[in-house]
């Protein structure tokens, strides 16, 4: 069955879409809402299902403010918010999260570049919440994001993740809604789509001000390399379609590769008596080299550290990597070298004109 058109816009105003799952903390994110210098014109409270909490929360929202709208909206992330899409009424879009809060000033910052009509869409950084970066991963993940924002996402807008950003509705009736087809737990919709309006003739502001506070109280070390290790399934699947990536590069992963197969290489070597001293060479080569790749990302990180509470731990970034290339190889064996094997047709992905 064909999808439903997507609903006329109102000039001039603006549709927030919150994207949750079974997450209470939505409460705190709709109270944030109803104080912003520039209110929404209607919030869609994005419910992905599975039980009636986020819909009795919303409701009492709802009586405060009719503004505010309880949305079932069933599916992965993508599919999820495409149902919003295709209902709301905004001429411009906002996309938060369960886990985010927003500052007083956030709308008004993440609309003020909508006054040039080349801009399709807009982002702002998600730092963490005060006090709730509280294990070793969360503290090293935060320093990082705020990192990347400011060195990465500043100047390649199609890294903005679309949990805190803002969107012309013009550029999803230009260029498609969502991909549906990507990686089903981490789409990596938001840079596919981000991709695509560039290429298109869209241009993408990194906004510094529009910040909202993450909560990143349910985020372990374990947690974070698990996030990444999907993050980067989704990115394998988008690098390969759309040829795009924004950190990742053979030059930058190679001592993560590299070192690795030296271990092995070297353990492979001490089993026959021929090779043993080959072998134990290659191992003391592995361990040296990790030795100095683990103190120069610490020396690297304290230096950072001043500037991004949180990169002391940049250690981390030994798993963090690993995990990534385990989350590419996975996109590879499950998706293929083109990233598109068992994906299905762009007109039944959502990436075709609606």
């Amino acid at each position: 069955m064909a999808a439903p058109p997507l609903r006329p816009v109102v000039p001039g105003t603006v549709t927030v879409i919150l994207t949750v799952l079974r997450d209470p903390r939505i409460a705190r994110t709709l109270e944030s809402l109803l104080h912003q210098e520039r209110p929404a014109d209607e919030v869609l409270v994005d419910d992905g299902g599975g039980d009636d909490r986020v819909e009795r929360i919303t409701a009492g929202f709802t009586a405060r403010d009719p503004r505010i709208r309880h949305l079932p909206a069933p599916g992965n992330i993508p599919e999820s918010r495409n149902i919003a899409l295709r209902v709301a009424s905004g001429e411009f879009v906002a996309f938060l999260d369960a886990d985010e809060i927003a500052p007083p000033g956030w709308l008004k910052a993440l609309l003020a570049p909508f006054a040039d009509p080349r801009v399709g869409f807009t982002g702002g950084p998600t730092p963490a919440l005060e006090g709730t970066a509280r294990s070793v991963g969360a503290r090293y993940y935060d320093g990082y994001l705020r990192r990347f924002y400011d060195r990465v996402a500043r100047a390649n807008p199609h890294a903005l993740p679309m949990g805190n950003s803002a969107w012309r509705a013009a550029v999803f009736r230009s260029v498609g809604l969502l991909d549906t087809t990507l990686y089903r737990r981490a789409a990596s919709e938001d840079q596919e789509i981000a991709v695509r309006a560039l290429e298109n003739g869209w241009k993408g502001v990194y906004v510094p001000e529009a910040s909202v506070d993450h909560d990143f109280s349910d985020i372990s070390t374990f947690g974070l390399l698990r996030k990444q290790r999907i993050y980067a399934e989704g990115g394998f699947v988008v690098w390969r379609r759309r040829r795009s990536t924004y950190e990742a590069s053979a030059q930058r992963l190679f001592p993560y590769v590299a070192l690795p197969l030296l271990a092995v290489a070297g353990a492979v070597l001490l089993v026959p008596a021929s090779t043993r001293e080959l072998g134990l060479w290659l191992l003391g080569l592995a361990g040296a080299g990790f030795g100095a790749l683990a103190l120069g990302l610490t020396v690297w990180g304290r230096r950072e550290d001043a500037r991004y509470p949180g990169l002391r731990w940049a250690v981390l970034e030994i798993p963090r990597r690993w995990a990534t290339l385990w989350g590419a190889f996975h996109g590879l064996l499950a998706y293929g070298w083109s990233g598109r094997r068992g994906s299905g047709s762009a007109a039944e992905s959502g990436a075709a004109k609606p």
